[in-house]
């Protein structure tokens, strides 16, 4: 019974310290390039929490666009503009 206990609690710390960590630092915001395609953003930044679409552009943000996040903007599959908000 011990060790069942001991299992379902380390998991259950893994599970939190994996939500707890967010790509969305101001190091990583500082290795997205201009250029870079969709792929190797989300390499550093992981799956976007949010896209849309518009003539040929997608918009990404990675974060909670009211507060700490990280956009980019895409052009032909590559970054173009990319912003952040509330990072330190």
């Amino acid at each position: 019974m011990k060790i069942f206990l001991l299992k379902v609690l380390s998991i259950a710390i893994v599970i939190l310290f994996v939500q707890g960590c967010s790509k969305v630092t101001m190091a990583n915001y500082d290795r997205v390039e201009m250029g870079m395609i969709k792929s190797d953003v989300e390499l550093i930044l992981g799956k976007p929490d949010q896209c849309e679409a518009v003539i040929g552009t997608h918009t990404c943000v990675w974060g909670d666009q009211q507060g700490k996040h990280i956009k980019v903007n895409f052009i032909a599959d590559r970054a173009a503009i990319i912003t952040q908000d509330g990072l330190e």
